[in-house]
């Protein structure tokens, strides 16, 4: 019984290319391009890879019995159309994945080829036993932008001038090797000697160590081993006359001894400028922090309690009083987007990354000139390097390939931007961690130490940013395909970051116009009694906006989707996401949640009107617009609100303490480096973490987390989005139990009906199921089984009570008999998508797998009611939509 999983394994290969071309093959690859950018279009005006397919024979070739592959275990991947090639003739197919096999017109395959290198073969199957004609196994090499490779006189070449469709030139396109370093990037504590090598003879070694990247004429000339005693950043690269030079290597190398010395005075330190254009300046490690009793025997130390990003860049892309970006804060676009290295380092050796990227300052209010400490975003992109992000930056539970991240940083409420002794550092995190924690999608993020050039910059977050290719990595489909529907600052108006503002016009039209219950149906693409119609369009994922609208009400956010502080309650920091071709409506992720978890009475509810105007329209006005019309959305919201404010839920007590708690462990110590660098940037006594930053957790911990969630559920039953008539109570709330327990539940006023198939007890409209029993006495449980009740007392509904029950069984005879982890013929179509575990019921007799679920490294639970048969397998994949090539 095939189920859906999510895990993720890491197989690190060497890889090597060979090209073989077998005497009795008529045809052969001669050319091809995995990195075109320029070099030619095809029909649709996209710049396609491309593979070259040769006929050196004196006849016409038919091609219907060939095919092209980037697979070795499917040798057969793409095949050509039965058209012929003729003698010592050229046939460029675009490797684009538009796989078009029309005889006579451009030809294009299933699949794209990897720059970084894979398997390539061009394979002949007239018969059941295929021949390979040309192959690159186990993988072509590392291939470069607008430079193709392949075969003249015999051999192997990288050429500068590419040939599509005719024979190959001796345009040979020569690369100086990598540079070669003795020591890793990392943290040190002794000095030591750096040895810098390159495998090209005659290649001249350049280095810098000011972020500038070196170049055939500048940097130093690399002579022997460089002594590296403190924090140095070093850039190198390899130079010969004719030859591409090697790429520019970044290398960090930290030492907290001389970190926590910089610039006790505030002085700039060598190289950098006394002055940031218009911007405060502060530098330096605050003396009163660092040498405190209260530090200095930790500080060393806590510069390791979290990873770091080491940007190195040429300092006058930051601060140059013209064209810097963090001199001139207020600029943004791609005018503003300035190179730079980033490298991600963890203190316990384990590997991170460097890339090239581009960088820029990002934020609203937080621009300010008098906040000397910006948020950044980078963005990666082939003019830089890698397209994209290869890394697990959230682990298994997040995407590993980003076009771009933030770098954000506590902005209102922090020491370095008005000195807030307010400042948590935690206030958006938590709305994003509880937005997950409900099972809807929402920013992941994580905590590092930010250093530009060697110098420390303090505490960071690492912040998604929720656009298409969020939606892609997450939601399916592709990132083309998707509205992203955002406020746009100046004047604060809703706009298109991808696609079109016309599905969220559809929706505002119809909220305009006034809610009732069909209108209500309709924006979910619904019939009247929940049933999808097909003739609807989807416009609105309606719990997801419940439950996005929750985040908001218990972290009393000032700032989002309607902001307090910009008049007229404008709308600001929301994002609405929908794929136009999909069946899902807009979801909404909470952005930019720093005026939280504030006042412990603050009533976020509404109404506010500003959504009235079109371009002031945001997910907040809709959900009053649709509780204002639909008793059915009410009702809704009453459920949601049932599940998470009671029985464990998110914003139960110590549910939102627990989740808050494991973010302040992982902040804790590195709040010490944090006040040590900004802890006086708007003041002469600093900021601490002991003092004020505990006094601040502390408040949020003993003040605001154990009582909000009552309070917002007392201003939902005000404003009636929960009904006075209480829900029922379970004797047990779900969990595993053993067979035959007796389930009890207790009410108030009115009689309890409740379903035990899944459904709900009450029908849309407010008549009781069918398959709805009255509760008169204890029920036993002796399946597996969803338990689902409501109160109804004198024609009002209480919210819905629902808990899953799983019985408690033993198992000895369910095996794991297969593993597939991550094949290696498929990495360049995404490999460890077609990762899969088989399981095995050796019994005989049928199992119940309901709730089983595994223990570490694969995250997945069976669903209730799933059953395994005597003798039959279980295979769980990672995309069940995607299954592996046959």
């Amino acid at each position: 019984m095939p189920a859906r999983q999510s895990f993720r394994l890491t197989l690190l290969a060497a890889a090597f290319a060979l090209i073989t071309c077998p005497g009795h093959a008529q045809l052969v690859i001669t050319e091809f391009m995995a990195a075109n950018s320029t070099n030619i279009m095809d029909e649709d005006g996209a710049f396609s890879d491309w593979i070259e397919v040769h006929n050196p024979t004196g006849a016409a070739v038919n091609l219907s019995d060939w095919y092209l592959t980037d697979t070795a275990s499917d040798l057969t991947r793409w095949r050509f159309p039965s058209t012929n090639l003729a003698a010592n003739a050229h046939l460029v197919v675009f490797a684009s994945g538009k796989n078009r096999r029309v005889p006579g017109a451009p030809l294009h395959t299933s699949f794209g080829l990897a720059a970084a290198g894979e398997y390539l073969a061009l394979v002949h199957q007239p018969a059941a036993t295929p021949t390979i004609a040309t192959e690159f196994s186990p993988a072509f090499p590392e291939q470069f932008e607008n430079v193709s490779y392949g075969s003249y006189q015999g051999l192997n070449y990288y050429f500068a001038t590419p040939t599509p469709g005719s024979a190959n030139v001796n345009s040979f396109f020569f690369k100086v090797k990598d540079t070669k370093f003795s020591h890793a990037r990392g943290f040190f504590d002794q000095p030591f000697n750096l040895v810098i090598t390159t495998e090209t003879p005659g290649a001249t070694i350049r280095f810098t160590t000011n972020g500038v990247p070196p170049t055939a004429t500048t940097g130093t000339v690399y002579g022997g081993p460089i002594p590296i005693g403190g924090t140095t950043v070093l850039r190198a690269a390899a130079f010969r006359s004719g030859w591409q030079p090697s790429n520019v290597d970044t290398l960090s190398f930290i030492f907290t001894a001389d970190v926590v010395l910089q610039s006790q005075n505030g002085a700039a330190p060598p190289g950098w400028p006394a002055s940031w254009g218009a911007n405060r300046v502060d530098y330096g490690m605050d003396p009163d922090v660092v040498n405190s009793p209260a530090y200095s025997a930790t500080i060393q130390e806590d510069l390791k309690a979290v990873p770091v990003l080491s940007l190195v860049t040429d300092l006058n892309h930051l601060f140059d009083p013209v064209n810097g970006i963090y001199s001139n804060p207020g600029q943004d676009g791609i005018d503003w987007e300035r190179p730079t290295s980033a490298e991600l380092i963890y203190p316990d050796g384990t590997d991170g990354f460097q890339i090239d990227a581009g960088v820029r300052i990002r934020g609203g209010f937080s621009r300010s000139t008098s906040n000397p400490k910006h948020s950044f975003r980078l963005f990666f992109r082939k003019e830089y390097g890698a397209g994209k992000l290869k890394f697990p930056l959230f682990g298994d539970n997040g995407t590993d390939e980003f076009d771009g991240i933030d770098l954000r940083t506590a902005q209102n409420h922090s020491w370095s931007f008005g000195g807030s002794a307010n400042c948590i550092f935690l206030r958006d995190q938590f709305s994003r961690d509880t937005q997950l924690a409900m099972g809807r999608p929402a920013e992941r993020g994580w905590f590092f130490y930010l250093y530009i050039n060697g110098q420390f910059w303090g505490l960071y977050n690492w912040d998604e940013r929720p656009e298409a290719s969020f939606a892609e990595s997450y939601f399916g489909g592709s990132k083309t395909n998707y509205d992203v529907v955002k406020v746009e600052a100046g004047p604060y108006t809703i706009n298109a970051t991808d696609g079109t503002l016309d599905a969220w016009q559809q929706l505002w039209n119809i909220c305009n116009a006034g809610i009732d219950e069909p209108t209500y149906q309709f924006v979910q693409g619904k019939n009247p009694d929940g049933s999808r119609n097909v003739n609807y369009p989807v416009l609105v994922d309606v719990p997801n906006l419940i439950d996005y609208m929750l985040v908001i009400f218990f972290g009393g956010n000032l700032d989002a989707p309607v902001s307090n502080f910009l008049g007229n309650n404008s709308p600001n920091n929301w994002y609405g996401i929908r794929d136009r071709t999909g069946t899902d409506g807009f979801r909404f992720v909470a952005h930019d949640s720093e005026h939280t978890l504030l006042n412990v009475n603050e009533n976020r509810l509404g109404p506010y009107p500003a959504g009235d105007v079109f371009n002031k329209s945001n997910p907040q006005w809709v959900f009053q617009k649709l509780g204002a019309g639909s008793p059915e959305f009410r009702l809704k919201v009453a459920d949601h609100v049932h599940r998470h404010f009671f029985n464990g839920g998110v914003f139960t007590p110590g549910s939102a303490t627990n989740r808050f708690l494991q973010r302040v462990a992982e902040i804790d110590r590195a709040m010490v480096g944090e006040s040590a660098r900004w802890g006086d940037a708007q003041r002469s006594t600093p900021l601490t973490r002991n003092v004020e930053w505990v006094n601040a957790i502390n408040n949020v911990v003993n003040n605001y987390l154990p009582v909000r969630g009552g309070i917002v559920l007392n201003q939902l039953r005000t404003a009636g989005y929960y009904p006075f008539t209480p829900a029922p109570t379970f004797s047990q709330h779900g969990g595993i139990v053993d067979p035959g327990y007796a389930l009890t539940m207790n009410a108030g006023p009115g009689t309890i009906h409740y379903t035990t198939d899944g459904t709900d007890p009450r029908l849309a409209g407010g008549a009781v199921s069918a398959g709805a029993r009255v509760y008169s006495g204890a029920l036993p449980l002796t399946e597996s089984q969803q338990v689902k009740a409501r109160v109804l007392n004198g024609g009002e509904w209480s919210a819905l009570n629902e808990a899953t029950f799983f019985l408690r069984q033993t198992f000895t005879n369910l095996l794991v008999t297969e593993v597939m982890y991550h094949p290696p013929e498929l990495n360049a179509i995404d490999g460890d998508r077609y990762e899969f575990i088989e399981l095995k019921n050796a019994s005989s007799q049928e199992m119940e797998l309901s709730g089983i679920t595994f223990a570490q490294g694969v995250q997945f639970t069976f669903p209730l009611g799933a059953r395994l048969a005597p003798g039959a397998f279980a295979v769980l994949v990672k995309d069940l939509e995607n299954p592996a090539p046959s």
